[in-house]
């Protein structure tokens, strides 16, 4: 892929409309989905089909020009008139934008957004502040699942998102074994609250794979005591773990699906009938679930602070999606810094 410098004049924050505000981002978060946008793979994206030319940045931590408080954006703006709006789950709304994907983001100096997308996070630092969009994510995924304490729930993928669900998940009582081939990561995962963090790869022929596979499901059923679990969060975006979530799933179970990918996968359909279970997509946060991940961020802020590993300038911005889409093992969440001092990475 070649990225290439095309100028596009970014004019100053007309004067405010009613409703808007103008904020200074400090800090922008790259998301996994921010890849697809960067890439051009818009298979994977919802929402109206204004992709071009954009500034990027959906996970924002900005300071408020007019009162000088630190806010976190949520990024969804919806319609208000559509089916999944007027039934009271805005996050799906069939013409919804988000900020940074279908209209301008947080990687410039200064930003519009509508009053009701800032919410205010008190002396939580820019890094945290930034994680709350992805928090919320994770919150929303669980509600979506519908947790209850003390159930046990796997958690496919320790990225940000798959991190956020196991820090959300033991906050609210469950037990959680987190799924991933990187071992720091795995161990990280634990340091979050997970009980367990397990892989099992046998690289090399097709046998080998499902082998590998197999011996994943058995050390999971294990764990359960040969149930299998009641609720599997996929949140790796790989696309052959919804096959392995719905095998591994107890009868009844419910499987929630996060990871964006436009591929597709092969699966057995009689796996559904056999078990009844649920498979329950998620699609970003509601305002509720925004403030809820305001409030389990700045509760486990000091512990969340190793997700944040490698900071980049403006300046810098292409590199850093260029290093984050490498996907390097000891990256977690990679930020850019806007109106920060520093930033190096």
């Amino acid at each position: 892929m070649v990225v290439a410098d095309v100028p596009r004049p970014v004019p100053e924050p007309d004067p405010v409309k009613t409703g808007n505000i103008i904020v200074r981002p400090e800090a922008v978060g790259i998301c996994g989905s921010d890849f697809h946008l960067f890439s051009g793979d818009v298979g994977a994206l919802s929402g109206i089909r204004d992709f071009y030319p954009r500034i990027q940045g959906h996970e924002v931590s900005a300071i408020v020009e007019e009162t000088g408080e630190r806010v976190a954006i949520h990024p969804l703006l919806p319609c208000g008139g559509c089916y999944p709006c007027r039934s009271g789950r805005p996050n799906v709304c069939a013409k919804f934008r988000l900020i940074g994907v279908h209209t301008d983001g947080g990687l410039q100096e200064h930003l519009t957004v509508p009053a009701q997308a800032a919410f205010a996070v008190g002396d939580l630092d820019p890094d945290c502040t930034a994680f709350v969009e992805t928090a919320s994510v994770a919150v929303h995924a669980l509600a979506r699942g519908r947790l209850a304490p003390g159930e046990q729930v796997v958690v496919f993928g320790a990225g940000p998102i798959g991190l956020a669900a196991v820090v959300a998940a033991t906050e609210q009582g469950a037990r959680v074994l987190s799924i991933d081939p990187v071992a720091a990561r795995r161990d990280l995962a634990r340091r979050l609250g997970a009980e367990e963090a397990i892989w099992a790869d046998r690289s090399g022929s097709i046998q080998e794979l499902a082998e590998s596979i197999g011996e994943r499901i058995g050390l999971v059923r294990d764990w359960t005591g040969g149930d299998g679990p009641p609720l599997v969060v996929e949140a790796s975006g790989e696309m052959s773990v919804l096959s392995q979530a719905v095998e591994m799933v107890s009868a009844a179970g419910r499987v929630v699906m996060v990871g964006m990918s436009s591929g597709t996968a092969p699966m057995r359909p009689g796996a559904f009938a056999e078990k009844e279970i649920d498979v329950i997509g998620s699609s970003c946060a509601t305002a509720d679930d925004f403030r809820t991940a305001a409030r389990l961020v700045s509760k486990h802020k000091t512990a969340l602070a190793e997700l944040f590993t490698h900071h980049f300038p403006l300046t810098r911005a292409v590199e850093a999606f260029e290093f984050a889409m490498s996907r390097p093992p000891d990256a977690i969440k990679v930020i850019v810094t806007v109106n920060l001092e520093g930033g190096d990475e």
